[in-house]
């Protein structure tokens, strides 16, 4: 585990070096077609531009996601079963502190993980997750969202996205200057200081032009490799990779709809911003049949084959035990490639038992009606629970001196 994270840092290290050295050749050329000589000064308003956008991300980030996604935090005392949940995770996985917990009322099963190291991170459960999944499904997919915050995805994914995106918005500000005449007076200039000027001007359009594609289609690659490294570390943690298979179909059958028509309902709904799908367990764009092994999400996808995670999964289920290299063994017989992602050091670590799965154990929905009724207590209702058993919840604005009637028994609310 300590050399597949070791190893896997330094390869995300030389990622981001390269796209830096891109981001640097789109500022270079950006600020040379804007005036012959203002490359320098072009480098220069890139890096800082990144500089910006990732000091934003990196302390604010997580808190503007948990804002915008309407998350609450719940805590040992208001929600303990789910907080006992991530804290065994966080145990299995070696985190010094277990991640803060938060819940989102939404009808869209799913979950993520936020923070800019694991000492300051965060999980995110909707609370449709919550009444979806059986304990163990459950274990999973806090599992997943852990190996994220293990291998420092989040701090890895942030640099990468403020990079694509600082080279998508120099390259979008370049268009509009292009478009509004401004390529026109370069060009009559250029043509006046002679062909090298006019041929660094073709060179710096294309290398700006194509620089934002490039950079978009790494983010997306570096996204999905994430997904296949983070449902390994999960199978480790848990032991149990039938019980994240089997959570992954739910999650997907859930978010496809049973009908081309529910799949446009599901494709619309997300419980996070369009910009932060990518931290998403399952995409929430997918298609009616996204279970089948003929899907494939693309090069534009954040996401890889749903049909192929779960394959995967459900083979290294069948053995008596398994390591990272059975599933990149198993990643290599379901998707035809090899597993890169994986250094060979770590493909040699030794292999865990497998625990049983129970297919047939209930919903959680228990941990589900924890964590909101820990929501509402927050939020300052009040929960009465009367003697016959039902429990009534009573809302902040509803007016305390107000006789409120039990609707099984009839007995009045203290």
């Amino acid at each position: 585990m300590f050399e597949l994270i070791h190893r896997n840092r330094r390869r995300s290290a030389l990622l981001v070096v390269a796209m830096t050295l891109l981001l640097v050749a789109v500022g270079f050329f950006a600020g040379e077609l804007l005036g012959s000589g203002g490359g320098p000064l072009g480098i220069v308003f890139a890096l800082a531009l990144m500089g910006g956008l990732f000091a934003l991300s990196w302390f604010a980030g997580d808190k503007v996601l948990l804002a915008a996604s309407k998350a609450r935090p719940v805590d040992g005392e208001s929600a303990p079963q789910l907080v006992n949940v991530v804290e065994e995770m966080s145990i299995a996985a070696g985190l010094s502190k277990p991640p803060a917990v938060y819940v989102i009322e939404s009808n869209v099963p799913n979950a993520f993980a936020t923070g800019r190291d694991p000492e300051h991170a965060t999980v995110a459960i909707t609370d449709r997750l919550l009444a979806l999944l059986s304990r163990e499904e459950l274990q999973a997919v806090i599992a997943h969202e852990i190996g994220h915050i293990k291998h420092r995805d989040i701090l890895y994914m942030t640099l990468l996205s403020v990079m694509a995106g600082s080279i998508a918005l120099l390259s979008d500000v370049l268009m509009r200057w292009f478009w509004w005449g401004g390529g026109r007076r370069r060009s009559r200039t250029s043509s006046d200081s002679g062909q090298g000027e006019l041929v660094l001007l073709l060179v710096g359009f294309l290398v700006v032009v194509f620089g934002a594609l490039v950079a978009r289609l790494v983010y997306l690659a570096a996204s999905r490799t994430r997904e296949y490294m983070a449902d390994a570390g999960a199978a480790v943690f848990t032991r149990n990779p039938l019980a994240l298979a089997s959570a992954l179909e739910k999650l997907g059958a859930e978010q496809a709809g049973a009908s081309s028509e529910q799949g446009k309902t599901a494709r619309a709904s997300s419980p996070v911003p369009p910009s932060a799908r990518a931290m998403l367990i399952v995409s929430p764009a997918l298609k009616a049949g996204a279970g089948k092994r003929s899907q494939s999400p693309g090069l534009f996808s954040t996401h890889p084959p749903l049909a192929e995670r779960i394959e995967i999964l459900r083979q290294l289920g069948g053995q008596p035990n398994f390591s990272y290299g059975d599933y990149a063994g198993a990643f290599k017989r379901v998707s035809g490639k090899r597993a890169s992602f994986f250094p060979s050091d770590a493909l040699g670590e030794g292999a865990v038992s497998t625990m049983s799965f129970n297919a047939d154990e209930p919903a959680a929905t228990e941990l589900r009606r924890e964590a909101l009724d820990g929501l509402r207590r927050g939020a300052g209702w009040r929960l009465w629970d009367c003697p016959c058993g039902a429990r009534i919840k009573l809302p902040m604005e509803l007016d305390r001196e107000r006789a409120v009637a039990c609707p099984r028994c009839g007995q009045v609310a203290e």
